[in-house]
């Protein structure tokens, strides 16, 4: 897939169109073809009922060996982030925030993020990234609360 011209991409608030199995096949046909999309710079996918397994295809596969990318927005994507699958899925976006060096921005409000899920990302994404400049996590509930959530404040800090 190559789009030459195309800079931004904003799927956002088409609630079903990343729900399921049809909507992971759309995430990992989506994360193939981004690498190839030198020109890309903007994905909006808030708001599309991405799941964890999604997340993760796109994160590895696409995020990961994009060369231009700089702004990802999954905003309001409630529930990917939760459980075991949601904490897979923030390993995975931890380990391509590494990989990618052109990734500036990172929307992740009310996506379900749990506080184990944030100190991954912080240890193994935030810290290691060498371009990430903002990162949006408002509307996780819960996120910050208790031991763990000051734990994961600590290693977002560092």
């Amino acid at each position: 897939a190559h789009c030459p011209s195309l800079s931004w991409l904003n799927l956002n608030d088409n609630p079903d169109m990343l729900k399921g199995a049809e909507g992971n096949k759309a995430c990992s046909a989506l994360a193939k073809a981004l690498p190839s999309c030198s020109s890309l710079v903007k994905l909006g996918l808030g708001g599309c009922g991405m799941s964890a397994e999604g997340l993760a295809v796109l994160a590895t596969q696409g995020v990961a060996k994009s060369s231009s990318l700089s702004s990802l927005s999954l905003c309001g994507n409630s529930g990917m982030l939760k459980g075991a699958e949601g904490q897979a899925a923030c390993t995975a976006l931890a380990q391509a925030l590494a990989a990618c060096s052109s990734l500036q921005t990172l929307r992740l409000a009310s996506c379900g993020m749990s506080a184990e899920g944030l100190a991954v990302l912080a240890t193994q994404g935030v810290a290691k990234s060498s371009s990430l400049s903002s990162l949006s996590l408002c509307g996780n509930s819960g996120m910050l609360k208790g031991a763990e959530g000051q734990a994961a404040c600590t290693a977002l800090a560092q």
